[in-house]
């Protein structure tokens, strides 16, 4: 099969996933409310077949984030509440990591040339400015909240290096990934609950000041940096 092909196959695959997520409402499965209301089948489910669904979870997440599925947050909740914290945090940052691999894998084969081509010059101006701060840089637009597809975009047309991008993406994710753990956590004290169960009431939103925090000390990092380097 030619590489062109082998694009146009790809990309069919991919909007076809996503196209079936949404069409086929296979999205109303990642919600607080079917946990909810499936809540005894999962957990009698797992207490069987603990090492099996927990291996199936994960490949599923997988799976989801290869085709550019916005699951990610919803996947850690419901992990934490059915695994417990600690693992989740473990397996998500892995998952997630290898998941955004697999994306810009992905990007680099499917993205015309002509984009990068295009974008070229600007990356490499910003390339030369955050070079001696990289990892700094890197870990910060993982801290910033916009979708992870569009996070690895930026840094598959900044051509990160393997090696950097996996470092910066698990150091970055890991406050997130705490974020949702304990909002997985705080889910099970809610589940029995009569009434309906939003993300805002599993969520505590003065956790991301620490997030706010975390940008704020790399700021900070990169401009004494710089200050003690010109001196």
């Amino acid at each position: 099969m030619s590489n062109l092909n082998l694009k146009k196959v790809s990309f069919l695959l991919i909007f076809l996933a996503i196209f079936s997520f949404y069409f086929f409402e296979i999205n109303s499965i990642f919600t607080i409310q079917f946990l909810k209301e499936n809540n005894a089948l999962f957990l009698k489910y797992i207490n069987e077949n603990y090492f099996y669904s927990i291996i199936s979870f994960y490949l599923l997440f997988l799976i989801l984030l290869f085709f550019f599925l916005p699951i990610t947050s919803i996947m850690v909740i419901f992990s934490s509440y059915l695994y417990g914290t600690l693992t989740t945090i473990f397996l998500s940052v892995v998952i997630i990591t290898l998941g955004g691999v697999s994306n810009v894998f992905l990007l680099k084969k499917l993205t015309f040339a002509k984009i990068f081509n295009k974008a070229k010059y600007f990356t490499e101006k910003i390339k030369t400015k955050i070079k001696k701060n990289e990892i700094q840089y890197l870990i910060m637009l993982r801290f910033i909240p916009i979708p992870f597809i569009i996070q690895n975009a930026i840094l598959t047309l900044l051509n990160t290096s393997r090696f950097m991008f996996i470092v910066s993406t698990m150091l970055g994710i890991l406050p997130w990934m705490i974020i949702y753990s304990l909002a997985g956590y705080k889910l099970r004290e809610l589940i029995n609950l009569n009434n309906e169960i939003g993300i805002e009431d599993i969520i505590n939103y003065e956790n991301f000041s620490i997030i706010g925090l975390l940008i704020f000390l790399i700021f900070l990092s990169i401009y004494l940096k710089k200050k003690l380097n010109k001196n």
